[in-house]
């Protein structure tokens, strides 16, 4: 799926709705551990488009979004896809794909 960009406003105001009803920021989340890499593909409050985040913790440090699916069943076999990609791969480039629009590469 090609990245949906969205606008800073309305991920901040969907954040912000989400708190105020007290509604979890991540509505559905899938993790797996790998030693030093956290792969989470969840559907978060803001974006509201599921996605596949990466953090290796002893490189970038941060959050890195790799991709994004139009379903939950397409988010569990993106999921696995990079959970495999990663086990077999742990320094595998990745490349944030800046659905704000901030213009910041990994």
């Amino acid at each position: 799926m090609k990245p949906k960009r969205v606008d800073p406003i309305t991920g901040l105001l969907n954040f912000t709705k989400a708190l105020a009803l007290g509604n979890p920021y991540l509505e559905k989340q899938i993790t797996t551990n790998l030693k030093d890499i956290v792969v989470d593909t969840s559907l978060p409050k803001d974006t509201n488009i599921w996605e596949t985040g990466i953090k290796r913790l002893k490189v970038e440090g941060k959050w890195v979004i790799v991709e994004q699916y139009p379903s939950e069943d397409a988010a569990k076999i993106g999921h696995a896809k990079w959970v495999e990609l990663l086990t077999e791969n742990p320094n595998t480039s990745l490349k944030d794909i800046d659905q704000w629009s901030l213009g910041e590469e990994v």
